[in-house]
């Protein structure tokens, strides 16, 4: 049987039985640089983009459209892979800037749906305007907005902004309506 010869780097062997080495730090999510919303007033670390104006905005277009809901995608006109500045519509409404996920705002609540690789992310970026759906599944949005949007109203998106794979499960909204040019 062979036995490890450590006489060469005693300096390894310490850093192996203190546990330093090869051993990830956990992401605490109860640090201070992420969000905390259930507290009076709520704490928002200083990577925090405000939203209140932008959401603002948008609800006043949507009541001008007769819209109840928005759907609003992370891709741009192209469905390219890197989209460009202009073409960031969500990052702007949002102030969360990963590349994946999809907004929605309705007259009452704005709710970002994003995988697991951007949650911590997402606690940093976004105010507390904003709740963080922690599923990925168009299908988590389709049931979230059957249960949000009261029946005979409408829901409003770009259609540039989907393919006809991205909209197929939102046929499920039987009050679904087109918007032809983004409302801001």
């Amino acid at each position: 049987m062979a036995q490890a010869h450590w006489g060469c780097c005693p300096w390894l062997v310490v850093l192996c039985a203190l546990g330093a080495w090869g051993h990830p730090k956990s992401v605490d999510l109860t640090a201070e640089d992420v969000r905390n919303c259930l507290i009076s007033p709520p704490y928002l670390p200083v990577t925090v983009v405000n939203t209140t104006a932008q959401l603002t905005a948008l609800r006043q277009q949507m009541h001008i459209q007769n819209l109840f809901a928005y759907i609003i995608p992370e891709t741009d006109a192209h469905m390219s892979e890197y989209i460009g500045t202009r073409d960031k519509r969500r990052a702007w409404m949002t102030g969360f800037t990963g590349s994946a996920g999809t907004a929605v705002v309705t007259m009452g609540k704005a709710g970002l749906w994003t995988d697991s690789r951007y949650w911590t992310q997402a606690e940093r970026q976004m105010d507390c305007n904003w709740e963080l759906h922690k599923e990925v599944d168009t299908a988590s949005i389709v049931i979230w907005l059957l249960t949000e949007v009261p029946a005979g109203k409408r829901v409003g998106f770009d259609p540039f902004l989907f393919s006809i794979g991205m909209f197929f499960p939102f046929l499920h909204l039987s009050t679904a309506t087109r918007v032809t040019q983004p409302l801001w």
